[in-house]
C-alpha cells in the first residue's frame, strides 16, 4: 500500500489493526517470562549495550546468520521467538504511549478491552478520499490521519528493534545522517526510527501498573525524499519550519539524489550514514546496480542501509518487490557485501508468503527486512 493509498484505511479497518497489535502484547505478557522480559525496558538503552556486549548473544546471532545472511522466522528458534517478543513489547510503547495499565490486565482479554475502548469514537470514521491533500483534512480525517501514523510507527520501530537486538544497527540518533526515500508524509521516518521504548512499573497500593513510554529521538539531520505532489505543501512547511534538521525533496529519487550531492559538495549537508527505504515501492529501484551506485554518491565511507518490503495493493506488486529485494541482496553480495535478510512470513509460495506475515496485518506490515553496512569503495 503506498503512502496516499492510506487514506483509502477506515477507522474500523485502523481499530482492527489496533487489536491485533496489542493482542500480540497480550499472548507476550501471558507466557512465564514475560517478567524477565519487560523488565528490561525500565533502561532499554542499557540493555542492548549489555545483550549486544554479550559474548554467547554474539555467538547466538552468528548462527541465526549462518544460513548466508537469510533469517527465516517461519520457524523460529527459542533465541529468536524471544528477539520479536522483546521487538513487540517495543513496538507497543508506541501504541499504548502514556497508558498506564493494570499487571492484572496484561493478557489477551485486557489488551483487546483496552483496544476497544481506546478506539470507540476511531471506528466510526470513513475512509479519505484519495483526492484530498493532507492540509485539507478536516479534524476527523486528522484525528485517522494521526492513528495510522501511530500503526505505522509500530511497524518502523519492530524493525528497527529487530536490527538492534541482533547487534547491526547502533549509531547513536544524535550522530545519524539520514537519508530516507519513499517516506509518503515523512511521520515514521522523522519520529519512529529513533524512538526509544521505556516501561516503568508503577506500585499503586497493593496493585502494580506498567507505564508506556518512548522517549522521542530524531537524527541528527534527515534528507526525505518522495516525488507524490499530494505532498508538495507539506514538505514545504517541513522545509520551512524544520529546515536545519530537514530537507524535504518532493522530487523523483534520481533528481532528489543529485540535489542532495550538489548540496554536499558546497558543504552544507553532510555525507549519509544511515539510508532507509520502508516498505519501499520496488518501480523505484528498476537496477540495483546504478541504484547503489546512486547511494553511494551521497553516503560515507560506511553507511547502514535498511529497506523494508509491504505487500504491496496485489499480488503483482508484492511478487515485484520480492524481486526487487532479491536483486539488492545478490548485488550486494557480487560487491563484497554482507547483507542480512530478514523474512517476517510464513513459508509457501508468493501468494502463501503474502497471506501469512508475522506480526500485524497485511496494509501496514513489513514482510522481509533487508539490511547491509554499506561500503562506499565496494560500490565505486
Amino acid at each position: 500500500m503506498s503512502q496516499n493509498q492510506w487514506a483509502t484505511f477506515s477507522g474500523q479497518q485502523l481499530a482492527s489493526a489496533y487489536a491485533q497489535e496489542a493482542d500480540a502484547l497480550g499472548a507476550i505478557a501471558m507466557s512465564p517470562g514475560f517478567g524477565n522480559l519487560i523488565s528490561h525496558y525500565k533502561d532499554y538503552d542499557s540493555y542492548l549495550d549489555a545483550l549486544n556486549a554479550d559474548s554467547n548473544h554474539k555467538k547466538s546471532v552468528e548462527l541465526l546468520l549462518k544460513n548466508n545472511g537469510v533469517i527465516d522466522t517461519a520457524v523460529p528458534t527459542k533465541e529468536l521467538a524471544q528477539l520479536f517478543c522483546l521487538a513487540q513489547i517495543a513496538a507497543c510503547c508506541e501504541l499504548f504511549k502514556g497508558s498506564k495499565i493494570d499487571a492484572m490486565q496484561m493478557n489477551r482479554d485486557g489488551m483487546r478491552a483496552l483496544i476497544e475502548q481506546g478506539t470507540e469514537t476511531l471506528r466510526n470514521i470513513p475512509e479519505i478520499p484519495l483526492i484530498t491533500p493532507p492540509d485539507q483534512y478536516s479534524e476527523s480525517q486528522r484525528s485517522l490521519l494521526n492513528g495510522i501514523n501511530i500503526i505505522q510507527n509500530v511497524d518502523t520501530i519492530r524493525v528497527m528493534q529487530v536490527l538492534k537486538l541482533l547487534g547491526l544497527i547502533n549509531e547513536a540518533a544524535s550522530k545519524t545522517q539520514q537519508l530516507s526515500l519513499g517516506v509518503g508524509n515523512g511521520y515514521r521516518d522523522l519520529y519512529g526510527i529513533h524512538q526509544s521504548p521505556k516501561i516503568t512499573a508503577q506500585q499503586d497500593g497493593s496493585r502494580v501498573r506498567f507505564l508506556f513510554e518512548t522517549e522521542e529521538r530524531q537524527a541528527s539531520h534527515t534528507v526525505l525524499i518522495d516525488n507524490d505532489p499530494v505532498y508538495a505543501s507539506h514538505f514545504e512547511t517541513l522545509n520551512s519550519e524544520e529546515g536545519p534538521r530537514v530537507l524535504a525533496l518532493n522530487t523523483d529519487a534520481d533528481q532528489a539524489l543529485q540535489t542532495l550531492a550538489e548540496r554536499q559538495k558546497t558543504g552544507g549537508i553532510a555525507l549519509r550514514n544511515l539510508v532507509l527505504g520502508l516498505r519501499l515501492d520496488h518501480r523505484m529501484i528498476p537496477n540495483s546496480a546504478s541504484f547503489l551506485q546512486s547511494i553511494a554518491g551521497v553516503t560515507d565511507m560506511e553507511a547502514d542501509l535498511v529497506m523494508t518490503i509491504g505487500a504491496g495493493n496485489n499480488l503483482a506488486e508484492f511478487e515485484g518487490r520480492l524481486k526487487c529485494l532479491d536483486e539488492l541482496f545478490e548485488t550486494l553480495i557480487a560487491s563484497g557485501h554482507k547483507p542480512v535478510r530478514v523474512l517476517l512470513h510464513g513459508k509457501g509460495s508468493s501468494a502463501e508468503q503474502r497471506s501469512r506475515p508475522n506480526f500485524g496485518q497485511l496494509a501496514y506490515t513489513s514482510y522481509q527486512i533487508l539490511y547491509c553496512k554499506l561500503k562506499r569503495d565496494l560500490l565505486s
